[in-house]
């Protein structure tokens, strides 16, 4: 039996080990909306909502197919390229069976990833072991200027909104942060940072865009992504307001 678009996408959000609450904060939409979508109460959203949501849970063509609707960034590409547009009318026109098409994709990927091994080359350069970075970035963190309105505690702001973080506590085990846009208190484990550091030092970049592809994981990684920056200046940069760089891999 296929799955309604609802379910599909509460399957897709539960894989990923998002709550429906922490979900919605990060779609920017209210947890009563997106439950009602869950639950089929409320059609799928506009083709762009739809976008945020494949990007942060995954499945992006079982979304668009059962939502009966087509990935905007994906027509928007091909309105702009003439040669993109003729690759897929050149397929279309010679009949090519689902395997050969198959076999064009792995050309093209094989391609990329030998671009990408260059840098990733250029990454193993020589980073610090977790063990020696944590301590630095615990104290950093404490060392961060003092929220305005909360004057006890240091803060961070998100890259893209600007949203204030306080950083309520900082411990061995991981720190605790409020956020000002809804007030919610997140406990944010060491482990957490581990894997983003690790992310970083194999492959020089990180996206915190939730879901993406060189996005080290999900859970609020916009503010996750910050912190760790704003904490380690000397060891990251932010390349663009979604994305994080090891100063030393720079091309």
């Amino acid at each position: 039996m296929t799955k309604s678009f609802g379910k599909a996408l509460q399957h897709l959000r539960r894989e990923q080990g998002l709550g429906l609450r922490m979900a919605a904060e990060e779609l920017h939409l209210s947890a009563a909306y997106l439950s009602k979508i869950e639950q089929d109460k409320e059609p799928p959203p506009r083709p762009e909502v739809i976008r945020r949501m494949a990007t942060l849970f995954g499945g992006e063509d079982t979304l668009f197919d059962l939502a009966r609707t087509n990935d905007p960034g994906l027509m928007d590409f091909l309105r702009s390229n003439p040669s993109a547009r003729e690759l897929v009318r050149t397929v279309m026109l010679a009949k090519l069976k689902d395997a050969d098409i198959r076999r064009i994709i792995s050309q093209i990927n094989e391609g990329s990833e030998g671009k990408s091994s260059n840098r990733k080359e250029r990454t193993m350069i020589h980073q610090a072991p977790w063990s020696t970075v944590w301590p630095k970035f615990l104290q950093n963190l404490l060392n961060q200027p003092r929220c305005p309105r909360h004057p006890d505690c240091p803060h961070v702001k998100s890259m893209v909104q600007g949203v204030i973080n306080d950083v309520l506590s900082v411990g061995a085990d991981g720190i605790r942060v409020r956020s000002h846009r809804t007030n919610n208190v997140d406990e944010i484990p060491e482990e957490r940072f581990k894997v983003w550091w690790k992310h970083l030092s194999r492959n020089g970049s990180a996206s915190l865009v939730p879901g993406g592809p060189n996005n080290p994981h999900p859970w609020r990684s916009r503010i996750v992504g910050a912190i760790l920056a704003t904490a380690l200046p000397d060891e990251i940069e932010i390349e663009t307001s979604n994305s994080i760089i090891l100063k030393n891999t720079k091309a």
